[in-house]
């Protein structure tokens, strides 16, 4: 038996924010965040409108896409770094709002490789017979707990939500071929939000110095994430016995454009290649590479007579990649 996306869906909030009402300070025009990061917008979510509300959009979208109902479904896994409610998880708000009442859930926090982690987690379960139907959900509100003052990460990011409906079939279009997934604590100081957690609870002092909102060494990360990707994407393929040039596209976490080209490079592949959509919706964590694919089906971008290659990196420092086929 094997396992295969049957259904995507994608929500984006409708409010859009370019570069130039994104500067986090003078000297900092939108033309320079273009150039360092190839984001020229992003969509933010107004104040009603939260992470489990995102998910559960995408998530209705996938399941209707692939004609599935909500009391069908037995898992559902949910991958955020920016839950609405530090408990319960987001994955059981998101169940009620579908009115998936079969389905066990839990989330996943592995930074922004969460999603991938997650879909290797739920290929596992529905492999060993336990459900028929999982639905993978990443869905990120970073508009909440980033610092505009910072020119490292107050430009990249924005909101969304990307859901995958993964079957227990026999094969056929996306099916999962194989996978690879990594980790280093040693590289957990090098994307952190410091206070806000049990160490350090919210309190005044939190508050003034900001310390509950994202803080990035991008420095100390570029290079280690091209490499790491690029390892994990070979892992990947060689368990799937897929070579390089059979791959008919690339689906990475949409950091930035830089690491983007630098992957690329890495991997020995064109842009053309790689699918690439942070130019108009940001860095949206572990929603990137859901809403990517969902983006990509919708598109004719993905095709189902040749591999696609999945390949995602996160705080922790985490990474993972997944190779769909026809099986």
């Amino acid at each position: 038996m094997m396992t295969r996306i049957v259904g995507t869906g994608g929500r984006l909030p409708r409010n859009g924010r370019g570069n130039d009402a994104r500067a986090p300070r003078p000297g900092v025009s939108g033309g320079w965040i273009a150039r360092r990061t190839g984001t020229r917008g992003r969509r933010v979510a107004g104040p009603g409108v939260g992470t489990a509300a995102m998910g559960a959009a995408a998530s209705r979208e996938a399941l209707e896409s692939a004609g599935i109902t909500a009391e069908d479904v037995g898992l559902i896994l949910v991958a955020t770094t920016t839950p609405d409610h530090l408990t319960p998880p987001t994955a059981c708000e998101i169940q009620a709002e579908l009115g998936a009442f079969n389905a066990a859930c839990f989330d996943i926090e592995a930074g922004f490789a969460g999603w991938i982690y997650a879909l290797i987690t739920a290929d596992a379960l529905l492999k060993a017979g336990t459900e028929r139907y999982a639905l993978v959900v990443g869905t990120e509100k970073l508009s909440t707990v980033t610092d505009r003052t910072d020119p490292q990460t107050g430009p990249l990011f924005g909101d969304g939500a990307g859901a995958v409906l993964l079957a227990a079939d026999d094969g056929g279009p996306f099916s999962i071929l194989a996978s690879s997934w990594w980790a280093d604590g040693r590289l957990a100081t090098a994307l952190v939000r410091p206070a806000g957690g049990a160490i350090q609870p919210f309190d005044q002092r939190v508050l003034e110095e900001r310390s509950h909102l994202l803080r990035m060494e991008g420095t100390r990360l570029f290079r280690q994430s091209v490499r790491t990707m690029a390892a994990q994407a070979g892992i990947a393929l060689e368990r799937a016995g897929v070579a390089l040039d059979e791959v008919g596209l690339v689906v990475p976490h949409q950091a930035n454009h830089r690491i983007l080209e630098a992957f690329a490079k890495e991997m020995g592949v064109t842009l053309d290649a790689v699918f690439i959509n942070i130019d108009r919706v940001g860095n949206t964590g572990s929603a990137t590479i859901p809403l990517a694919l969902h983006e990509a089906r919708h598109t004719g971008r993905l095709p189902e007579d040749k591999p696609t290659l999945l390949v995602s990196f996160g705080a922790g420092a985490t990474a993972g990649a997944v190779v769909l086929g026809a099986g």
